[in-house]
């Protein structure tokens, strides 16, 4: 206690040491804690389900055809549930798309699921009232039931009980309400609000695009206790083998599986993204260290007289010691404690500010395991930054401290180099960061300005989903997608309409089987993959999609004419280097259905910014229509100004119609980009934050080392230096410190940044630019920093600085 109140008083003594040390500190351990909670969040707290670390996802793969990992077909998931016997459940989903009508309400677009039976109990998710699917729900001609999200039952039925079997129309089909979940139905389904059952009924899909294995289910299984991850993939790699051999013809035959840890297949894909933000973190928070542990070498040395007292009274060096660390770990409990306020203040604005693209963002938050880090690191900041500084002043000669105090000296070579040490390893961290920072710009840069191939300036996008049981047949769909856009054309301010299944960078897509007629027909589990558009006529002059050759579709190209397609150029380019793609025929799909092209249009971006375009298939809506279509409306003014006009429209066309997402197309552009940016700016934050604190660090200890050498200045300035040399003199003396600390950092630099590879686009980890100009960049800044220090050195009068020694 007596070192606690002695370190209090000490500390209060000197309220600008204290204020800045507590500053630097909070802010270097609250941006740490800010990214511990978020890291911890997100990849390391468990989902909340029971048991969730026993929870997998089951995904088809073929990488010799481009996929990765896929959806799978309902016959092989009936397999898989029928054969396996490692799961104690398995259970498939799929996103659709549900328009509610009912309940007092306007009609509602809501996102929804389609279901197996057990899905629920697979997550081990009991419902708030009612009850979950059952194995009688899910069998074909069994009534038509919903289980819907709390969130619904609050916004659309008022938190009422009685929405138990009550009826409602969701897609134009009579509904029973049968459970409602509980509110803490988390992440990754918290963004649905109803679901159904009968997957192997999914609209859009015909019965024989299911029977040939067209993939559209995203398995989860529940292990079982003592089964192992690698266990259940080969269990699930015998029976897909069995299938394969089952289904010869069928278009997912050949396809492989990949089974993986749910928590580990959502944010999985985060972890480089966040483990370079925490490395970050961590570097300025050590570069903080240095800054305060250069003021507390400062600080104890201006001490040494009264520590050498108290050695001289009989104080042991443990005792001195342990002084002194009592104060740096009470300034790092301190700040510590602001640092959480800071923390919590961070952590809720950037949830706020990127919600969109933070995975489980509704968990991010501080709880105890962030309380424990913070407590840890402020432990072990508090004694590892205030260690060697307290054990160099408590090593001093006391005859020879007493005799350098009397004559003001408070320094000696040894804190020099303890200094000049801080200060390299201060560059070298601050290059690090810079040149990743400058990397991750650049790519980004260059990923902004890249040419997609289309105009999305001036476009409005919007969806409307078609209810199944109304609209039943593609003459139906048809029709309506030509009035729907024939009086779309006639909205004031509108100069073109377009449709399309998946505007670009929408995030939708799908893809087909194709072969050339004429060519050796390979078997539907061997055809190469393209991705499939279906599209109104206009669609490429509205958003800007230059037409190569041949034709647009047109009016004559609807149902019952000759099926037509139109093909990109990377596919031409591919299959047609001649230049004779127009005329050939596709056989297209796992229907095998002959299609003539008629046109090649430009390459774009369509799937992703960062993906150049491959094989790309474009059908006529109007001899494809499809229950889900995007609408875009080119305009010369503010795209947004045409939603009521929108709205108002089909409205008047089927008012049971909700329109689904009315946004500017260039929406499409800035979500495409928002994770990178939002990495590229926390990196640059950080690495902007370490250059000032590094800049500080220089002239700190810069302008103590001009204190010291006061009367070594004063001797060359009275023997005829000029103020210009003294200058130089520091100058370069602290430029050499920095250049020091540039070789390591190049060093550093060219192994770290080997860590951001898969972040980049279009350059490479080892760009000159970034290493050439940010080396420069703080050289300059170590330039300014030694400035300040030199001009007050040249300043020195000789006789003043000779009277001190």
């Amino acid at each position: 206690m007596q070192n606690l109140r002695f370190a209090l008083r000490s500390l209060a003594k000197t309220p600008g040491f204290t204020a800045v040390a507590l500053c630097t500190l909070a802010l270097g351990i609250g941006i740490n804690t800010a990214i511990f909670s978020l890291l911890d969040s997100v990849l390391f707290r468990p989902l909340a389900f029971p048991d969730a670390d026993r929870l997998v996802r089951i995904w088809a793969t073929a990488p010799e055809r481009g996929i990765d990992q896929t959806a799978t077909s309902y016959l092989r998931f009936d397999d898989y549930r029928s054969q396996q016997q490692v799961f104690d459940n398995l259970a498939v989903d799929t996103f659709a798309g549900l328009s509610l009508v009912g309940a007092g309400a306007e009609a509602e677009q809501l996102a929804g699921g389609i279901v197996s039976s057990q899905f629920f109990q697979t997550l081990g998710v009991r419902p708030q009232i009612g009850r979950v699917f059952s194995l009688e729900d899910d069998r074909p001609g069994a009534p038509r039931v919903a289980v819907i999200s709390h969130g619904l039952w609050q916004r659309r039925f008022g938190g009422s009980p009685d929405v138990l079997h009550q009826t409602v129309q969701l897609n134009g089909q009579a509904t029973a309400i049968i459970g409602v979940l509980p509110a803490n139905f988390g992440f990754p389904f918290d963004q649905r609000d109803a679901w159904l059952t009968k997957p192997f009924e999914v609209p859009g899909l015909t019965e024989q695009q299911v029977q040939n294995g067209a993939g559209y289910l995203n398995i989860t299984a529940r292990l079982k206790l003592g089964v192992s991850l690698e266990q259940a993939a080969e269990a699930i790699r015998v029976i897909a083998a069995r299938y394969a051999a089952a289904n010869p013809g069928r278009v997912d035959a050949n396809f492989g599986t990949l089974v993986l840890p749910f928590h580990e297949e959502l944010v999985g894909n985060q972890r480089p993204a966040f483990y370079t933000l925490f490395a970050a973190v961590g570097v300025v928070l050590l570069i903080a260290c240095a800054n305060v542990a250069n003021l507390l070498l400062t600080r104890f040395a201006g001490r040494a007289k009264e520590i050498a007292v108290r050695m001289a009274l009989g104080a042991n060096r443990a005792r001195i010691i342990r002084q002194f660390l009592t104060e740096t770990v009470l300034l790092t409990a301190c700040a510590a404690v602001l640092g959480l306020l800071l923390a919590s203040w961070s952590l809720d604005a950037l949830v706020n500010f990127a919600r969109d693209f933070i995975p489980r963002a509704g968990d991010v938050g501080l709880d105890w395991r962030a309380l424990a880090f913070t407590a840890g690191l402020a432990l072990v900041t508090g004694v590892a930054m205030g260690l060697f500084p307290a054990w160099q002043v408590s090593a001093q000669n006391i005859v020879e401290s007493l005799k350098d105090a009397a004559k003001g000296s408070t320094g000696g070579v040894r804190s020099g180099r303890f200094r000049t040490a801080l200060l390299v390893a201060e560059v070298a961290l601050s290059f690090v960061l810079l040149v990743g920072a400058s990397l991750l710009i650049l790519s980004f840069a260059r990923l902004r300005n890249i040419d997609a191939g289309f105009r999305a300036d001036g476009v409005l996008s919007a969806f409307v989903s078609l209810p199944p049981a109304r609209y039943d047949t593609p003459e139906k769909q048809a029709a309506f997608y030509s009035r729907l856009q024939e009086e779309l054309a006639a909205l004031p301010g509108v100069a073109s309409v377009a449709l399309g299944s998946n505007p670009p960078l929408s995030g939708n897509q799908s893809f087909t089987p194709y072969a050339i007629k004429g060519r050796p027909l390979p078997p539907l589990n061997e055809q190469p993959l393209g991705a499939r558009f279906v599209v109104s006529p206009g669609y490429f002059s509205t958003l800007g999609i230059p037409i190569r050759q041949g034709r647009d579709f047109d009016p004559r190209d609807r149902s019952g004419a000759r099926d037509v397609v139109i093909i990109n150029e990377a596919f031409a380019r591919d299959h047609f280097p001649a230049g004779d793609a127009l005329g050939q025929v596709l056989v297209l799909g796992v229907v095998r259905r002959e299609f003539e092209i008629v046109g090649v249009i430009g390459d774009h971006r369509a799937l992703s910014l960062s993906q150049a375009a491959g094989p790309q298939i474009y059908f006529s809506a109007l001899q494809r229509s499809e229950n889900f279509v995007g609408i875009m409306l080119r305009t010369a003014g503010d795209p947004a100004a045409l939603t009521p006009g929108l709205r108002q429209l089909l409205r008047q066309i089927d008012a049971d119609l909700p329109l689904i997402s009315p946004q500017p197309l260039t929406d499409f552009l800035e979500q495409s980009l928002a994770g990178r940016e939002l990495n590229m700016l926390l990196l640059a934050g950080f690495a902007a934050l370490a250059i000032v604190l590094s800049g500080l660090g220089i002239y700190s200890v810069m302008a103590y080392a001009i204190a010291l050498r006061a009367p070594e200045i004063g001797v060359r300035m009275a023997l005829g230096a000029s103020p210009g040399a003294v200058q130089r003199m520091v100058i370069g003396q602290g430029l050499r410190t920095a250049g020091i600390g540039l070789a390591v950092g190049v060093v550093a630099a060219f192994a770290a940044t080997r860590l951001l590879s898969s972040q980049l686009f279009g350059i490479e980890a080892s760009h000159p630019l970034a290493y050439g100009g940010i080396a420069a960049f703080v050289l300059l800044v170590s330039l300014v920093a030694c400035w300040l220090p030199a001009r007050r050195a040249s300043r020195i009068d000789p006789l003043v600085a000779l009277r001190r020694d």
